[in-house]
């Protein structure tokens, strides 16, 4: 579809939505924009200006106003204003101040505000670009002021991904400045692709990142590709205005601006429908309902603005955020505080339960308080009563929910309804057991129905989260003692053992450089880029490890990690004093400060060693001296924890369902994936039945859990263990990703020779040499961090993924030579045009170019034009060989190109454009061909049956084209249908021209 016909349909699209297309301010320079503002703002401002519109003074002091939006988040700052109304300071020519208003945030699709689409503005004057003028697609202007850019691309004849460089481009060249500072959102879209992204806070790589750009899921989680749905669900009116406002999270720790996920929005929305339909029923339900998303997808930022929102209803008083752990409190109310605007900071506090049952006692605005559940639990029991409008949120509510202090709470506070955010719901299954609960008790007991799922599964597709890489030890120890042992027996005589935990710690010290490592650079790989958690099966061991580890690794650095509430075992005291020392001693080796001497020193220390793991403030700076190597835990840090400098769990305890995956989690938060493909898990004890154990949990959490009894008791299929590969939830196996490569290392051997020290010789070579070698470094950095070593041998899978009994290896045999392919990437891709030139940090956009670019047109033009120059049955087949990958329509496009070669159609040699322009013609003629052959087939006029679909949009009904109506009411008069056939006739021409669309694209 050609690029300004696909722009007309989304317009049309837009137009049906609610937005109104402004024809008489497109195809123009931004000029007229701000004239359009100014007399937006004359309008909207009319009672305060008194008769008197602003003069040309007046207009520039509120353009210099807008000057000083540096960022997306400071103009987020100045849209969002106070009362939900931006304002801008004004002092009149008469010495008079006024707060002119200019976004309305809170009145969506009414009040004051205006939808209008704008097309093909030209900016003439931007400050850093030599280019006398840049022309955009189309902006969405509300209430005059621009807060979307759209570029669209045509999927048939470029690579839409190009439009994200646009944007940077754009962005380098000054363009979102002045008025058009309030771009909030850029959207990306073409026939069968739609994406959107929070405009960065500047133009540089590290800003504009791949990562943040989202696709859309319905409300079923199906992604939602075709790009008329996307605009129904995304850019209709009210949904724009509240992805530019409601869904927006200013981020006040660097200042940025995020835009919030699909499924991210769905659930806020159906918690706050949720309470709507309360209010309206007059009705308070306790159980309001839960929200499942799965660990790492953004809970928090989700749960704030759910508390946000609530928070702001008239009829609640105050929002109950309940956090299951001190350490987490403080963390989450940071964050808290710096997702929201100015003149709602103040609201946010955390409390303690005899702060509580003061503040509950007053009428003080509405806030959001932060307790543990034992904070509020210890205050119902000492006597907190109220029967006040209340909203209690619940983090982490797998594990918060205990069954007698949510009954105390309930009772306690009458009037208060409960949702709960979760990563793993409890389901009707032993994994309750873990959670202090009985076996009757699931999430949806206690807090009501599931409002909305987003699954690891779904995580992982999106690319929020990391698969697994895990490994299954089964040590000999077990072996020999299996059969003449029970688990009590194992426990005692075997895992509490001596040679067993110096087996453990022998492994973990092993294999310590090629886990804690990151990519190989020029032949040298960089160590202790990465930090681990060991997990154990108690206090006593994490003392016992520990002091195992400072004997036999004193080099690295370790420490531990136990919380009073966990389970008292036997010698507590001991256990305690084992504590005192490793604070002291860590203390001592990071020259911190004396945590004993602070009101909770094990708090203090938490703190501390969990700022220093995930490299947070003040251990973000690089620096060698304040690295963490290892913490042992028993369960602390097993949830709630991220760091995205944690790549691998050592477990040495046994797990399943939601705590399994909990803990497996804490290694999955994404980074450069060159450096940390995959979360790496690592189990030490029972390897047979911790893949059992993992294949199952892995199942549940990602197809849905057991909502009864007897759904916990069914064993997963081999189907469905092997759809963990496949979606990438469990690592691609050594063997299967070596042969994947291979063909791609043997390419770039025949363009730079076995040892890859030649320069390919010609610029087209080099293009495709780079894009590959950068593809294959890729691969092989992400198979040495799964623990490939170069130049070894690995045994061969089949099919079904069982071994053959044959040995694989690598081709690039050693350092030395993947060195000497980094070196000529490096060299090759200095050599090419600036225009040409890849940016290694962006592969994949590189590869998704080269794929249409390279390999469809360039490596085409050149097979082609061998087979003008030689026409011989083995050019031929050297072009078609080419084009197998194609789909049915572009290979019968190019086996006519092939014919009209053979005919003398075409003499003249192709390039990349006049190949484009052949094929166009091609698919017109085939088009016009079809229709009139439909036509012929039907008994109708096959002049009238073209003109219609030259009307015909894709993604609209009948209903909604109404030039297409119109041109259809015409043809059944000229044609003579009945009143009784039009419907028929419709149906069957719009599936006709559907299919010819569907064809075409």
């Amino acid at each position: 579809m050609a690029e300004n016909k696909f722009e007309n349909a989304v317009i049309d699209k837009l137009e049906s939505e609610g937005w109104t297309y402004r024809k008489d301010f497109s195809n123009k320079t931004t000029k007229v924009l701000y004239e359009h503002w100014r007399e937006i703002l004359n309008q909207n401002n009319a009672p305060k200006l008194a008769g008197s519109v602003l003069s040309d003074n007046e207009f520039h002091q509120l353009l210099i106003e807008l000057n000083k939006n540096k960022t997306a988040y400071d103009a987020q700052l100045m849209l969002a204003g106070a009362g939900g109304i931006g304002t801008l300071p004004l002092i009149r020519d008469d010495g008079t101040s006024l707060e002119i208003e200019i976004f309305f945030g809170d009145e969506v699709a009414g009040g004051h505000s205006q939808y209008e689409v704008v097309s093909q503005v030209t900016f003439d004057e931007l400050p850093f670009t030599l280019s006398s003028k840049r022309r955009i697609d189309l902006m969405l202007l509300i209430s005059g002021l621009p807060v979307v850019h759209i570029e669209e691309k045509d999927e048939t004849l470029q690579n839409q991904w190009s439009a994200f460089e646009q944007f940077q481009k754009y962005h380098s060249d000054g363009m979102y400045s002045g008025l058009f500072s309030f771009v909030q959102i850029q959207f990306i879209l073409s026939q069968h692709s739609a994406h959107y992204f929070a405009r960065p806070k500047d133009a540089t790589s590290e800003a504009y990142n791949k990562d943040f750009v989202f696709g859309w899921r319905d409300k079923n989680g199906k992604d939602v590709t075709d790009t008329m749905k996307f605009i129904h669900e995304v850019m209709g009116i009210p949904a724009l205005h509240r992805l530019a406002t409601v869904n927006m999270i200013p981020d006040a720790s660097n200042d940025n601006l995020m835009v919030m996920r699909s499924y991210q929005i769905q659930a806020t929305r159906e918690i706050l429908e949720r309470m709507k339909q309360m209010d309206n029923n007059n009705l308070i339900e306790r159980e309001g309902g839960y929200v499942w998303h799965t660990t790492g997808s953004g809970k928090t930022v989700t749960s704030f603005k759910v508390a946000q929102l609530l928070a702001s209803m008239p009829k609640v008083k105050h929002v109950l955020f309940i956090v299951d752990r001190v350490d987490l409190i403080k963390q989450t109310c940071d964050n808290f505080k710096s997702f929201a605007y100015t003149t709602f900071e103040q609201r946010i506090k955390i409390v303690n339960g005899r702060q509580i049952k003061g503040i509950l006692k007053n009428n003080i605005s509405s806030h959001i308080y932060l307790i543990t559940v034992q904070g509020l639990d210890k205050a119902i029991k000492s006597g907190l009563k109220s029967d006040k409008r209340m909203v209690i949120l619940m983090d982490e509510a797998h594990r918060s929910a205990n069954g007698e202090a949510v009954k105390r709470i309930k009772d306690g506070l009458s009037k208060t309804t409960w949702f709960g955010f979760t990563g793993t719901p409890n389901f009707y299954s032993d994994e309750i057991n873990d959670v202090k609960t009985s076996k009757n008790i699931s999430t949806h007991d206690i807090f009501g129905p599931r409002l909305h799922r987003y699954t690891i599964k779904d995580a992982i597709g999106d690319g929020n989260v990391l698969g697994f890489d895990v490994t299954y030890y089964e040590s000999q120890f077990e072996i020999d003692s299996a059969s003449k042992m029970t688990e009590q027996q194992l426990e005692k005589e075997v895992y509490t053992s001596l040679p067993y935990r110096q087996a453990v710690v022998k492994d973990i010290v092993d294999h310590w450089q090629e886990n804690a490592s990151g990519p190989i650079e020029m032949g040298v790989r960089k160590q202790n880029q990465f930090q681990a958690i060991f997990a154990v099966s108690g206090k006593q061991a994490t003392v016992a490890y520990y002091n195992l580890f400072k004997k036999m690794a004193p080099d690295l650095r370790v420490t531990m990690t136990y919380s009073r509430e966990e389970n008292n075992e036997e010698g507590s005291s001991d256990l305690q004093e084992a504590l005192k020392k490793a604070i002291e001693t860590y203390s001592k080796f990071y020259n911190t400060r004396e945590f004993m001497d602070d009101k909770n020193p094990e708090g203090a220390y938490l703190d501390d060693l969990t700022r220093r793991i995930s490299r947070r403030k003040p251990y973000n700076r690089n620096n060698d001296k304040d690295r963490l190597d290892l913490v042992i835990v028993s369960d602390q840090l097993l949830t709630g924890f991220d760091s995205k400098y944690v790549n691998i769990i050592y477990l040495d305890k046994i797990l399943k369902e939601g705590m399994l995956i909990q803990a497996m989690s804490r290694t999955n938060r994404t980074i450069n994936k060159n450096a940390k493909p995959h979360g790496k898990v690592r189990f030490f004890r029972k390897g047979k039945l911790m893949e059992d154990n993992v294949k199952h949990a892995l199942i549940i959490y990602t197809k849905g859990g057991n909502d009864t009894v007897q759904d916990a008791k069914k064993q997963p299929s081999l189907k469905e263990q092997q759809n963990l590969f496949d979606d990438d939830v469990l690592a691609t196996k050594v063997a299967t990703k070596i042969e994947t490569i291979q063909p791609d290392i043997k390419r770039l051997q025949g363009l730079s020779g076995e040892d890859f020290s030649q320069i390919p010789a010609s610029e087209k070579a080099r293009v495709e040499f780079v894009v590959l070698a950068s593809k294959v470094n890729n691969s092989t950095q992400q198979l040495v961090q799964q623990g490939y070593e170069l130049g070894s041998q690995v045994n061969q899978l089949d099919k079904d993924g069982r071994e053959t009994g044959e040995k694989i290896s690598l081709a690039i045999k050693n350092v030395e030579e993947l060195s000497a392919l980094q070196a000529r990437l490096n060299d090759v891709n200095e050599l090419l045009p600036l225009e040409k030139k890849i940016d290694l940090t962006k592969i994949k956009i590189a590869l998704q170019a080269y794929a249409n670019e390279i390999i469809d047109y360039d490596r085409l033009v050149e097979l082609l034009n061998n087979y003008i120059d030689e026409t011989i049955p083995k050019n031929r087949k050297q072009v078609e060989e080419h084009v197998t990958a194609m789909d049915d329509n572009n290979r019968n496009e190019i086996g006519e190109i092939l014919n009209g070669i053979e005919d003398g159609t075409y003499q003249e040699h192709f390039n990349t454009e006049s190949l484009k322009e052949a094929r166009k013609m091609i698919r017109s003629a085939n088009e016009e061909l079809q229709i009139r052959r439909w036509s012929a087939d039907k008994n109708f006029n096959g002049n009238y049956i073209f003109e219609a679909y030259e009307k015909y949009l894709p993604g609209f009904a009948l209903n909604d084209n109404p030039k297409l109506n119109e041109e259809l009411q015409k043809i059944e008069e000229k044609e003579k249908i009945g009143f009784f056939e039009t419907a028929d006739f419709e149906d069957e021409l719009m599936d006709f021209f559907n299919s010819l669309y569907s064809n075409k694209i």
